[in-house]
C-alpha cells in the first residue's frame, strides 16, 4: 500500500470512528480523544486531517450526502420522495443545535482553505446530483423549463439558507420540522407546471 492509500485509509478510519461515536453518544459529548482512540490513531494524527471536530462534522455530512445520492442512481421509482427523504435523513443523522450550526458556518467561512474545501464538496455533490435531476425531469417529476444545474444550486441554497436562518432565530423549533416544511415548498415550486 502506498503512502496516499495509507492516508486515505487513516482518514476513513477517523471518519468511521467519529460517525459511530456521534451516533452512540451525540456530537457534543464526543471528544477528539475518543474519536482517535476508537480509530486507533494518535491525537496529533487527527489534526493532520481535520482542523477541528466541526471540520470533521462538515466532512461527514458531505460524505453521507454523497453516498446517499450515489445510492439513488439507478434505483427504480419516483425520485422526488427519495430526495426529500435524503434531506430529512441528513438532518436526523447529524443532529444540530443552534450554537453548533453557527460554529460550523463560522468554520466554513473563516479561511479561504476552509471555503475552498466546502466549495469543492458542493461541486462534487452537484455533479453527482445532476443526473438525478435530469432523470426526475425526464420522468415528469420536476419542471423541465429550468436547467438541472440551476435546480441543484437552488436546492443547496434552500438547505444552507434554512440552516443559517434557523440558527440565527430565537425559539426552539426543531431543525427537522423547519427543513421538512422548507423542502416541501421547494419541491412544490419545482414541480411540473
Amino acid at each position: 500500500m502506498n503512502r496516499e492509500q495509507k492516508k486515505e485509509l487513516t482518514r476513513a478510519r477517523i471518519k468511521e470512528a467519529a460517525l459511530a461515536l456521534f451516533s452512540e453518544q451525540g456530537y457534543e459529548t464526543t471528544t477528539v480523544e475518543a474519536i482517535t482512540k476508537q480509530a486507533g490513531v494518535a491525537k496529533g494524527t487527527f489534526f493532520n486531517y481535520f482542523s477541528s471536530k466541526d471540520d470533521l462534522l462538515c466532512d461527514l455530512q458531505g460524505f453521507f450526502a454523497m453516498n446517499e445520492v450515489v445510492k439513488l442512481k439507478g434505483t427504480p421509482g419516483p425520485l422526488v420522495p427519495r430526495l426529500q427523504l435524503l434531506v430529512f435523513e441528513l438532518v436526523k443523522r447529524f443532529e444540530m443545535n443552534k450554537p453548533l450550526t453557527r460554529a460550523l458556518f463560522q468554520g466554513m467561512l473563516a479561511t479561504n482553505a476552509a471555503l475552498d474545501l466546502h466549495n469543492r464538496l458542493l461541486a462534487d455533490l452537484s455533479e453527482a446530483l445532476l443526473p438525478l435531476v435530469l432523470q426526475a425531469q425526464e420522468n415528469g417529476e420536476i419542471r423541465k423549463d429550468m436547467p438541472p444545474e440551476m435546480l441543484a444550486q437552488q436546492a443547496f441554497q434552500t438547505y444552507f439558507g434554512t440552516l443559517i436562518v434557523w440558527a440565527m432565530e430565537a425559539g426552539d423549533e426543531p431543525l427537522a420540522t423547519r427543513m421538512t416544511m422548507t423542502f416541501e415548498l421547494f419541491f412544490k415550486g419545482i414541480a411540473p407546471q
